[in-house]
């Protein structure tokens, strides 16, 4: 679809709709797509859309290339917090272990004194 923007003329085919990540009270949608600009290969674009996608924000687009590293990023990060995470939560056990005995401790020597 042609658009006119200040120096020219802007046209755009999206190939594939890949998924809405955000819907605003407005009507306009985040949207991730395949977008070929001017006739050029399609790219994955990510931007904000009008309801009839005849308007659209500023955006970004990735090659395939920054696109598998954009995931992998994410993917590593999501690793990352996960270890953070299971460390967390080992340093937890000893103290929580602690806890649980001392718990116990205690209800044993309740118990031990109630029956005198």
């Amino acid at each position: 679809m042609p658009m006119n923007y200040d120096d020219g003329e802007v046209s755009f085919d999206i190939v594939e709709h890949i998924g809405v990540l955000a819907t605003y009270s407005t009507g306009w949608a985040k949207e991730i797509n395949l977008v070929s600009w001017n006739g050029g290969p399609a790219r994955y674009d990510l931007r904000d859309w009008a309801p009839n996608h005849t308007r659209m924000s500023k955006g970004v687009t990735f090659e395939e290339k920054e696109m598998r590293a954009l995931i992998d990023s994410f993917r590593k990060r999501r690793t990352a917090g996960m270890r953070s995470m299971r460390d967390a939560a080992e340093e937890q056990e000893p103290k929580e272990e602690e806890a649980l005995c001392a718990e116990e401790m205690t209800g044993t020597e309740q118990t031990e004194t109630e029956s005198f």
